[in-house]
């Protein structure tokens, strides 16, 4: 009787106990990933670009999520759609980068009204899914030698966040 029990015990809630296929990757490969995504995107490999950011953008990933916001801005191997080039650029802004805040704020304000309320829901929906606060993510602002320019490096913390696909055009948005 006890060997039944222990069987279906294990039987039962192993399964229950195994990964929900959650991704797990060093921080330091996360890193040497997007600055590669960043890399190819200023060479102009926007398709190699894509494949190393999307995935961290969807993390929360700051930097990934701003070139991201340029491939859809310009139409650089995605389709092109200001909607999702501006989700983009509002979730990567809440990073504070001053120069990335002015730029999403200069575009908006060039948006209709009606634009501008389809802007705000993108921005919000993606907030809501790709934001720091969705993603366990935290950033910290860097300067880096010889230029001293600011960067950022953003960190995932060690818990599990809901992984969205990414919107490839505008019929896919929540409107």
């Amino acid at each position: 009787m006890y060997k039944l029990l222990i069987t279906i015990l294990i039987a039962v809630v192993l399964p229950a106990c195994q990964s929900n296929r959650a991704i797990v990757k060093d921080i330091d490969a996360i890193h040497k990933q997007e600055r590669n995504g960043i890399k190819l995107y200023q060479q102009g490999h926007y398709a190699r670009a894509y494949e190393e950011l999307g995935e961290l953008a969807t993390w929360g990933y700051k930097d990934a999520q701003y070139y991201l916001a340029f491939m859809f801005l310009k139409g650089q191997h995605l389709e092109q759609s200001t909607l999702i080039g501006m989700g983009w650029l509002g979730v990567a802004s809440e990073s504070g980068i001053k120069e990335w805040v002015e730029l999403y704020n200069a575009l908006y304000a060039k948006a209709t009204p009606t634009m501008r309320t389809k802007i705000d829901a993108v921005v919000a929906d993606y907030k809501h899914k790709f934001g720091m606060k969705a993603q366990f993510v935290s950033c910290r602002k860097t300067q880096t030698p010889p230029s001293m320019k600011i960067a950022i490096k953003c960190t995932k913390e060690d818990k599990i966040s809901k992984v969205y696909p990414l919107d490839l055009n505008e019929s896919q948005l929540n409107l």
